[in-house]
């Protein structure tokens, strides 16, 4: 499963959804602050974090890995996804930020916490395949 991520395609994706709104408004209905989508969409365009994406993704209704990936849950899954997971999992974030922000800023936070990991375990992995290849080829890493 490819984990990478182009925040700049992320950026375009969420974009396109954003387009009719002012960037207030869009803070608005995203439920952030006007700054954040200021930061994101603006000059600096500074990457998306993980909890604005999801913010994102709860207010359109669209899936967090379509913002991330690209994937339409409409399409036949080739990726070997395991989208109905990543629906379900859309589905109880939606009904826990309707009824808790407490409990859903914990989900997220959650969330956040397991990809940090994937992505340091990636990696150390990385690095790991580096060592072995400038050993195998008799320089140091």
């Amino acid at each position: 499963m490819n984990l990478e991520l182009n925040f700049e395609d992320i950026r375009k994706r969420i974009e396109i959804d954003k387009d009719a709104y002012k960037q207030g408004s869009w803070a608005k209905f995203v439920g952030v602050q006007p700054n954040i989508v200021s930061n994101i969409h603006g000059k600096i365009q500074q990457n998306p974090s993980f909890p604005y994406i999801i913010s994102v993704a709860i207010a359109t209704g669209k899936s967090v890995d379509y913002y991330l990936w690209g994937y339409h849950p409409e399409k036949k899954n080739t990726h070997g996804r395991p989208d109905n997971i990543i629906r379900v999992i859309n589905e109880q974030l939606i009904d826990i930020q309707d009824t808790d922000k407490t409990l859903f800023q914990s989900a997220v936070n959650s969330i956040k916490s397991l990809w940090d990991t994937a992505m340091t375990i990636r990696q150390v992995k990385g690095q790991k395949t580096d060592q072995g290849k400038n050993l195998k080829n008799g320089t140091e890493g």
